[in-house]
């Protein structure tokens, strides 16, 4: 049996590596209708089986539909939060497996507009998340508005998504230059959805990756492929997350490794807050 004094030290040990740090990542795409937002749920959910604390933030400003798809009715918004009338608890609502929902960010847009103390006040408020919760998945709209972009460029690492259609992959690279320009530390990953076979998402990945290499002297690693089943259809017409109705579905087994993959390239982590504090800097500037 183990001394006292060694136990005393083993739990101190798991303190310090247990401090409350919130990994930011943003899901984001060139172009409306590649499945996003129904991939950054479905990979929350996938964290959040998993038995991570994770939180999914919708910050799709202009068509907020995270609560549609998840059947949700939430009472507040962020925007209640910026507007100093809600606490963050009292916005983020519980969804299935035990996901929790910040429901349309549409205040954050106000960030430019706040002076120095209700910002510290708001950030003050935000940075709570850290203690909430291991990872937050940010829906991000399409598209490259100053919105968007400050949005993606205040997390840690972002998922491009995309399809193979050949106008997709020519947002996803401006979206991706654009990025690199802004933040060239910025660690980005592609996931290609609506796939025929694994292959498929193989060959798209290798045509982006020659692409960005060449001309934006970077690299972009293939988060994985998700195929096009139809019971993502199925699921999107019941408001159900086919990860968890679905769980055998090829679509389902492909989020749960698309996961475990983003798992195993976590980037480096930074301080506590700075998602918030990135993006309030961005706002007011």
């Amino acid at each position: 049996m183990p001394a006292e004094g060694a136990c005393d030290q083993a739990a101190g040990l798991r303190g310090a590596s247990a401090s409350p740090r919130c990994r930011t990542l943003a899901v984001a795409s060139g172009k409306g209708g590649v499945g996003k937002t129904s991939l950054a749920v479905n990979l929350a959910l996938a964290w959040a089986q998993a038995g991570r604390r994770t939180c999914l933030l919708d910050g799709d400003l202009g068509l907020a539909n995270v609560d549609v798809l998840l059947n949700l009715h939430p009472p507040y918004s962020l925007r209640d939060v910026v507007a100093g009338t809600r606490r963050l608890e009292d916005v983020m609502i519980e969804g299935p497996a035990g996901l929790r929902v910040i429901p349309s960010a549409s205040g954050v847009e106000a960030l430019a507009d706040l002076d120095a103390e209700a910002r510290s006040a708001l950030l003050s408020e935000l940075q709570g998340l850290d203690d909430m919760a291991e990872i937050a998945v940010v829906d991000t709209g399409a598209g490259i508005s100053r919105t968007v972009l400050s949005l993606i460029l205040a997390t840690d690492e972002a998922v491009i998504v995309t399809t193979p259609e050949p106008t997709a992959l020519t947002d996803a690279y401006a979206l991706v230059k654009v990025l690199t320009q802004r933040r060239p530390g910025l660690p980005l990953y592609l996931a290609v959805n609506q796939v025929a076979h694994a292959a498929q998402a193989r060959e798209v990945h290798g045509h982006m990756e020659r692409i960005v290499r060449r001309f934006l002297r970077r690299e972009i690693p293939l988060a994985g492929g998700v195929p096009r089943d139809g019971c993502v259809e199925r699921a999107v017409r019941e408001q159900r997350p086919f990860v968890l109705y679905f769980p055998y579905a090829r679509a389902s087994e492909a989020i749960q490794a698309l996961a475990r993959t983003l798992e195993a390239r976590r980037a480096t982590p930074d301080a506590p807050g700075q998602f918030w504090t990135r993006l309030a800097a961005m706002g007011g500037s």
